[in-house]
């Protein structure tokens, strides 16, 4: 073995974790390419301004003097792999760093007597199924080393989100003193769902770790030209952090990418990107590192996902069910039937904690018949006492408290009573929409098939006289969020998720986020011809009507598409039958006093248009930089009189 090569690759080690990474998952890419097409000149050459070299391999100790020590030379622009050069140095530094990639052992030491648990009548269908249990709850133990939460702990920004946190909780107490003559049971409604810090600290975490510090990959960028990939084939991996290795192809120079998928959620502190697997992970280890009590549940299809108790009624409180179930697909309190409205068809849903593994199918899908007829796998008595023996092996462990025993099964029972109150199927006037999954790509999401394209009703209605005589909203695209503000700025009320602020939408209207242009923007859904948004507004206090209407939105066009918008006024009393519509031609700075005495307002865009395959895209709502903080896709200020 070549000892300036070692020396290399041991100068490596010596930076800092994240940028020893970058640096060898560079150098592999480079090898890996190499011996793929060896003679292939593209593949022999690294341009010394290739973001890989300024960003990966400069910022690294030893990164470029490993490229040098497989035989690479400087030309003028960039640095060269002669022809006669030895492939044998390219495998050596490969397997070098294919080795010091791995852990020195297995992330997880195996409870050998939980396999023992499993029934002995079992069929081979039964044990596999009930071995998927027992490494999903012995899994779930990783979240509670003490080590790994301190690695944890040292990637979030606590005093930032702190700080967050009770800037929050200020403009909510704000909020609630300045409307206390509204009724009592208003603010004490809103007084329950917000007025807990820890509660607000959890969605500013949230917030945090979906925007900021987590990435979701469909498929990676070709490491050679920053193309797209699609994913070509699967293979086992070596690494025990890592259940597989996905093998994506460039679209145009034909480059064969590796995907990781991590299932052991330390690597992924680094890595920081991933599907709903490497999400939960990460997320749940988070929560648990700062005491909440999270769980993580694994939908026996394809979905993982986060749930934490928010400490008034554990995991439970009627309808909307006061735990968290979080998600990448959104960043709100999760309702129970947002994942029936995925249009999936599940029948298993396990979830395990620290304490104990539960069957929550109940909890997520309003079709139970349904959901029975496909649970065939073992008869439900058998599951029950299955799950009953691992719950009652992990409680009886040297280490686990008595009192804490005593606080899981009443927990237990509290969730049992009020799946009693979950209804078989959804209430006939329980029109709510609980909204979609927003990350990844169309065509993942359609293949998943969790793209509804026909009318979707939401029926929000915004109430412009509940803050006065002045009405202002403001919608940021980029941090696809909603805000009311008073005449000085100041915060009055916040939604998170564009669909969640409109009374309704059609053609699959969706949030569409360019990272490779770092754009975003609403459009409708592929292959549909139109698209439409509707939000309505509404003067609920008798005593006031519209005086002015003023709208300022930002929209693109390409390719011959066309956004179109009009507004729709309605009138009561003496004029209750009166309707006017009026076409909005500049939505940039449009103002009326043509719908003065209106009670309700109703504003439409329409998209439409575009040529060849990408004509969804073509018309494009609220189009922005991802980068621009100072974002106001929307604007729009109402004023009122008295009648």
């Amino acid at each position: 073995m070549d000892k300036d090569l070692l020396r290399s690759v041991d100068l490596l080690k010596e930076n800092e974790e994240q940028v020893r990474n970058d640096a060898e998952n560079a150098l592999l890419t480079v090898c890996q390419n190499i011996l793929s097409h060896p003679n292939d000149k593209q593949y022999r050459e690294v341009r010394l301004d290739n973001p890989m070299v300024t960003t990966k391999l400069l910022p690294a100790l030893g990164g470029i003097e490993c490229l040098f020590d497989i035989g690479f030379v400087e030309t003028t622009d960039c640095l060269s792999l002669p022809q006669e050069a030895p492939l044998s140095k390219l495998r050596a530094l490969q397997n070098l760093l294919n080795k010091s990639s791995l852990p020195t052992k297995a992330p997880t030491v195996k409870d050998i007597a939980l396999y023992n648990l499993i029934p002995a009548t079992s069929t081979e269908k039964e044990k596999r199924f009930f071995l998927s249990i027992i490494e999903f709850f012995q899994n779930v133990l990783r979240f509670e080393d003490a080590s790994l939460q301190e690695k944890a702990k040292k990637v979030i920004p606590i005093v930032d989100l702190e700080i967050a946190t009770m800037t929050r909780l200020g403009q909510l107490h704000k909020h609630v003193k300045l409307f206390q003559t509204d009724s009592q049971k208003d603010v004490e409604k809103q007084q329950d769902e917000h007025d807990d810090a820890k509660d607000l600290f959890l969605m500013e975490l949230l917030h945090w770790f979906k925007y900021k510090f987590f990435t979701w990959i469909d498929s990676p960028k070709c490491t050679a030209c920053f193309s797209e990939c699609k994913q070509q084939e699967m293979m086992l991996s070596n690494d025990p952090r890592c259940t597989r290795i996905e093998i994506h192809k460039c679209t145009r120079c034909g480059t064969r990418v590796k995907f990781p998928r991590y299932t052991d959620p330390e690597p992924l502190l680094t890595l920081r990107r991933g599907r709903c697997g490497e999400w939960a992970n990460v997320f749940t280890l988070l929560c648990r590192t700062l005491g909440y009590d999270a769980r993580f549940i694994y939908d026996h299809t394809d979905h993982v996902w986060t749930e934490v108790c928010n400490g008034h009624c554990p995991y439970l409180n009627g309808k909307y069910v006061q735990r968290y179930s979080l998600t990448h697909c959104s960043i709100e309190i999760v309702h129970i039937t947002v994942f029936s409205q995925l249009r999936k068809k599940n029948s298993q849903h396990q979830t395990c904690s620290k304490d104990e593994v539960q069957d929550v199918t109940w909890r997520y899908t309003c079709d139970q018949i349904g959901v029975m007829k496909r649970r065939n796998i073992c008869s439900e008595n058998k599951l029950l006492q299955f799950i009953e023996s691992l719950n009652k092996y992990r409680q009886s462990s040297p280490h686990y408290s008595s009192t804490r025993r005593q606080y899981v099964i009443k927990r237990r029972l509290l969730e049992l009573v009020e799946l009693i109150h979950v209804p078989n199927k959804r209430d006939s006037d329980d029109d709510e929409y609980y909204g979609e999954r927003s990350t990844g790509s169309y065509e993942w999401r359609r293949a998943r098939g969790e793209i509804s394209e026909s009318n979707t009703k939401i029926n929000y209605s915004w109430d412009v006289s509940k803050y006065g005589e002045a009405f202002h909203l403001q919608y940021s695209v980029v941090k696809d969020m909603y805000k009311i503000t008073d005449d000085n700025g100041t915060v009055l009320m916040e939604i998170s998720g564009w669909q969640y602020g409109t009374k309704e939408f059609e053609g699959g209207m969706f949030r569409k986020v360019e990272h490779d242009w770092k754009m975003t923007y609403l459009s409708r859904s592929p292959g549909t011809i139109c698209g439409k948004i509707k939000w309505c507004f509404v003067v609920a206090n008798p005593n006031l009507y519209l005086k002015t209407f003023h709208l300022q939105a930002t929209t693109k066009i390409f390719h011959e598409a066309n956004i179109s918008w009009d507004i729709e006024a309605l009138f009561d009393n003496a004029n209750q039958n009166k309707s006017v519509v009026l076409p909005i031609n500049d939505v940039s700075n449009y103002r009326t006093y043509q719908l003065k005495g209106a009670t309700k307002l109703i504003l439409t865009a329409t998209v439409s248009g575009g040529q060849g395959d990408s004509a969804w895209q073509h018309a494009q709502i609220f189009r922005q930089n991802l980068e621009n903080e100072d974002d106001r896709s929307l604007v729009i200020d109402i004023e009122l009189e008295n009648r």
